[in-house]
């Protein structure tokens, strides 16, 4: 049986899935499979796609046609999964391992291509997603520093708060009190 594929850009989140299907269910289109980045049709979406283009864009998802920019979405989703799976504690291989092995290309090929179009490495974006996961993790407070450092696959605290500095400009206390501080009004 024959598929369609449409790929989105900046669908990241199981909130964005559950968005894209409400979405197609609005117009009466119902997908094979949702998943992060991309929507599996059995039949041509065609008549659909101003539409669903317009609904998308309203909430910062595009679709993509352009295969480097597909690509680079893919690699982009494929950190997120890296990143949900080591914090299952899954024993996960290095970050270059697993891109190469989920996207069946060269790393080298990889990096150049992510670099060229998103004018920064994959390695800075994996590490703004873990900063954004361990903000995340503080404002539920539900987890140490400790715990939230071994989950998300720090050596250390010390290697946490550094980065965390680093992408936010504030410790991890400044940011705790903060928050706690505007939680409150």
């Amino acid at each position: 049986m024959k598929t369609y594929e449409l790929h989105i850009k900046n669908m990241v989140c199981e909130r964005c899935v559950i968005y894209v299907m409400q979405v197609l269910q609005q117009l009466n289109t119902p997908p094979q499979k949702v998943e992060l980045g991309r929507v599996i049709f059995s039949s041509p979406c065609d008549a659909i796609l101003p539409t669903l283009e317009r609904k998308l864009r309203e909430v910062g998802l595009q679709v993509v046609y352009d295969k480097t920019e597909v690509t680079v979405e893919e690699i982009k989703i494929h950190i997120i999964k890296y990143l949900n799976e080591m914090e299952s504690g899954n024993n996960v291989s290095r970050l270059s391992a697993y891109l190469s092995d989920h996207l069946a290309r060269n790393y080298f090929s990889l990096t150049k291509l992510f670099s060229r179009n998103q004018n920064k490495t994959i390695e800075a974006f994996a590490i703004e997603r873990k900063v954004d996961r361990v903000k995340q993790l503080l404002r539920e407070g539900e987890l140490t520093l400790s715990e939230i450092s071994y989950r998300m696959g720090y050596s250390n605290v010390q290697h946490l708060s550094k980065q965390f500095r680093a992408i936010t400009g504030s410790s991890v206390s400044e940011f705790k009190n903060g928050y706690a501080h505007s939680a409150t009004y």
